[in-house]
Order: C-alpha cells, then sequence, then structure tokens
C-alpha cells in the first residue's frame, strides 16, 4: 500500500504519478468508448444516414406513375319503348266509312228476261286502304217501288271475290250480274222474269249505302 503512495525507483516521484495519471486516463476513456458501443449510442448516425432520401444514381427526373380515373360504362342494353305499329296505309282494310260507293247499270234499257251487269265502284274518301270484296261486305239489290225484284242477299255467288285497292283517282270497281229474274231465299232456278218496268238498284258496302240508279225493262 505504501508503493502505491510513495513511488519507489530512482527517478523523481512526479515522473512515477504521471505515468499513472495517463494509465488511469487511457483505462477511463476505453471504459467510456465500451460503455458508447453497446448503450447503442452510435445508432443515431445510421439512422440518420438509412432516412435521408437516396439520389438517383443516373441523374435522370423521378418517374412519375399516372393514375386512371375510373368512368363510368353505359349500359348495353338501354330498355326500349314498345310502341303500338301502324300499318302502312297501303295495308289498312277498307271500313264503310272509308269509301264512297256508287252503282251503275251497264245498260239503262234492257228487254225483260236479259242478262244486266252492274258496275259497283268505291271511292277513297281519305286515305288509301283495300277493300275485301264478297258477300258478306257487299250487297246489290233490284227492286220496283217497294217491291224487292233480286238480291245478292239470296243469290251470293253473283259477287265475285276480290280485293280492291281504293284510293284517291284510281278506279277501283266490281262488276255484278244480274240474270233479269226475280230471286228468292237460296237463289233457287226457275224464278219468273222481270215484267216490263222501272227498276232501281243499290249496292251497299260495309253498311255504307249507294244513291240509287234508275233502269227501264221493256
Amino acid at each position: 500500500m505504501s508503493s502505491l503512495l510513495r513511488p519507489v525507483g530512482h527517478l523523481p516521484a512526479s515522473v512515477y504519478w504521471f505515468r499513472r495519471g495517463l494509465v488511469l486516463a487511457v483505462v477511463v476513456l476505453l471504459f467510456f468508448l465500451v460503455s458508447r458501443l453497446f448503450s447503442g449510442g452510435g445508432d443515431d448516425a445510421s439512422n440518420t444516414a438509412a432516412s435521408d432520401p437516396q439520389p438517383n444514381p443516373s441523374g435522370a427526373a423521378p418517374v412519375t406513375t399516372p393514375t386512371t380515373t375510373p368512368t363510368a360504362t353505359p349500359s348495353s342494353s338501354p330498355t326500349k319503348k314498345e310502341t303500338k305499329k301502324t300499318p302502312p296505309p297501303g295495308d289498312k282494310k277498307c271500313a264503310g266509312s272509308d269509301v264512297k260507293v256508287e252503282v251503275l247499270p251497264a245498260n239503262r234499257k234492257i228487254v225483260s228476261g236479259s242478262i244486266l251487269n252492274f258496275v259497283v265502284r268505291l271511292d277513297a274518301v281519305s286515305d288509301e286502304c283495300k277493300a275485301t270484296i264478297d258477300a258478306s261486305a257487299l250487297t246489290v239489290t233490284v227492286m220496283s217501288g217497294n217491291d224487292l225484284i233480286w238480291t245478292t242477299t239470296h243469290c251470293g255467288k253473283a259477287i265475285p271475290a276480290a280485293t280492291l285497292v281504293v284510293a284517291k283517282g284510281k278506279q277501283s270497281a266490281t262488276t255484278v250480274g244480274w240474270n233479269g229474274h226475280r230471286s228468292g231465299p237460296g237463289c233457287l232456278p226457275g224464278q219468273p222474269v222481270a215484267k216490263p218496268g222501272t227498276y232501281i238498284v243499290k249496292a251497299d258496302f260495309d253498311d255504307k249505302a249507294s244513291a240509287a240508279q234508275a233502269f227501264q225493262v221493256v
């Protein structure tokens, strides 16, 4: 113990104390460095370096990725509105209100028992249409005063079945033949001939009547 407090040697005591102080300072410095190493004090520099932005080694401008904004896609199957189709004028079926009916005897004077043809003409009132001609739609009647002489209601075969296109400025007609005799239900043969006198003929299409036309049987 006395050797530590009182250095022994041929050199002065101050030299020994300086050496001891230097050794002690080195020991303290080593202890400080070791404690700093194990306490993680050196992490600040590494963390700071890691958090710094990395320089672009190529010197090029940074690439910006474009963003795409989604757009609404229209529906590929829009709702269809159902509309009622109107047939073309040429395909419209004629009603009585669509036409003007006219009947004309081919001759105004015939011999008793002779055949006489009646021309039934249809004229359009407005739009073009198609008229179905048969015994259910057209009726032709011959009368003498109030006496019913002959009618296609009895003799439907006298009306030829046909379809007429009725339009303004166009002649649309059919011919109905009369055998010059009276008629009865069923259009039985052997009916008496029409006597000489003045007769009138009328036509009716779908409840639309024509004006009466007169002719003579002699």
